[in-house]
């Protein structure tokens, strides 16, 4: 039976990591010129292959291996090319090189898939642009209209127009026409994703398959307070802005810590002005997210969280507003395409949920979907010390194979 080469996954994870806006660390925001370089490197790697290669107008990158002009329905296979800041190797590139190692298992021996099989490297799956996250996965399956996905900014004020122009990547392309593309294409879509957690590889197995993905919840405050001198201004007349965010933030870990191995919450991003060592804030803005296996519990912290923001405004005498609010449900994944992972029995695998959303939510709206993880060492992801294992890859890619080859 045709192996998988740890050689060349490790060459191509070197790659992509190698293209980053940031010298010694892995920083890739779709639309930066790293990113445009990613692309520029997958497509010859997709071309090398043989493959038909497209860009679509938001900048998901396909390419299509169908040697034997089969007419079926496609089988997805791919992640994300994005990275958040200061990102692991891993994260979204680990999908990217399984599914190019699954061609090029095909490819170097010479054997047919049954079905069409195209790799995808998908575009602000980390939601840098779209608070929602895997806002390429939502532009394909047609999750939005163009006026919604135009509505977005990025930290900096940008929208997607004006992202895209700056990307020079387009050439002149219209945005939107080719929106909701994937809506009835694909036959399945397979996601292999390093796990991001530490389950497997604490309870000692070698790959998982995923059962689904936890409910993702995000809540928006703002706080407004006065600011004011932090000498002379007496502490019982202040309207500190950043005092009461504080208390929020303890609130929400505490409340993880209540529903910890259900549900977990965190804040993770704040902002407080003027940012000066001996001023009060005036204001201050952060943004809740918060998980869990059940709908149900997950509108109730939400609940909890938002009952207490509303009382700091008479313990500290700000204004706190919600200002927005996302959740995206508790989702399980196809039953028939679990089956199908099942079946190939790759040892010493267990079955688990998914703790952070992936690109292979959105695509459950519209076809059969499911996810294979693989260990992430030590439990890290989102920064540099995340790593998986490159036996990992072989393990995934050897008994994968067999999916596009027995159909």
């Amino acid at each position: 039976m045709v192996q998988a080469n740890r050689c060349r996954i490790q060459q191509r994870l070197e790659r992509i990591a190698g293209f980053t806006v940031e010298k010694g660390r892995i920083t890739r925001p779709t639309y930066s010129q790293a990113w445009v370089d990613a692309i520029h490197y997958l497509r010859c790697e997709m071309e090398m292959m043989g493959m038909e290669v497209r860009l679509d107008t938001f900048g998901n990158l396909v390419g299509r291996y169908n040697p034997g002009k089969s007419t079926d329905k496609a089988v997805g296979i791919g992640s994300h090319l994005d990275t958040v800041v200061n990102a692991g190797a891993y994260d979204g590139a680990a999908g990217i090189v399984a599914g190019l190692e699954l061609v090029s298992m095909m490819h170097e021996t010479g054997l047919q898939p049954k079905r069409p099989v195209e790799i995808l490297a998908t575009a602000d799956e980390e939601g840098l642009i779209c608070q929602k996250g895997y806002f390429g996965a939502r532009f394909m399956t047609g999750d939005m209209s163009v006026d919604e996905a135009l509505s977005y900014k990025n930290a900096q004020g940008k929208n997607l127009e004006i992202l895209r122009k700056e990307s020079g990547i387009f050439a002149g392309r219209p945005f939107g026409s080719d929106i909701g593309w994937a809506a009835d294409y694909y036959s399945r879509f397979i996601e292999v994703h390093v796990e991001q957690g530490a389950v497997l590889e604490e309870n000692q197995y070698d790959a998982g398959i995923v059962v689904g993905i936890a409910g993702i919840g995000r809540l928006f405050f703002d706080f407004r307070g006065e600011a004011d001198h932090a000498g002379p201004t007496v502490m019982k007349g202040r309207k500190d802005a950043l005092a009461a965010a504080a208390d929020l933030i303890t609130k929400v870990w505490e409340t993880g810590q209540i529903y910890s191995g259900s549900a977990v919450a965190t804040v993770g991003r704040l902002a407080h002005y003027p940012n000066i060592h001996n001023v009060i804030a005036g204001q201050a803005e952060l943004i809740v997210d918060y998980r869990a296996t059940e709908d149900e519990l997950a509108q109730q912290i939400a609940g909890r969280i938002k009952e207490y923001a509303a009382a700091l405004e008479e313990k500290y005498g700000v204004a706190v507003r919600l200002s927005h609010e996302l959740y995206t449900p508790v989702l399980r994944f196809s039953e028939k395409l679990l089956d199908e992972y099942r079946s190939l029995k790759i040892p010493n695998t267990m079955e688990l949920f998914s703790w952070a959303g992936h690109d292979a939510k959105a695509f459950a709206q519209v076809t059969d979907a499911a996810m294979i993880f693989m260990p992430s060492i030590g439990g890290k992801s989102h920064c540099p010390d995340e790593y998986t294992k490159v036996e990992s890859f072989e393990l995934v890619c050897n008994y994968l194979i067999r999916l596009f080859l027995s159909e």
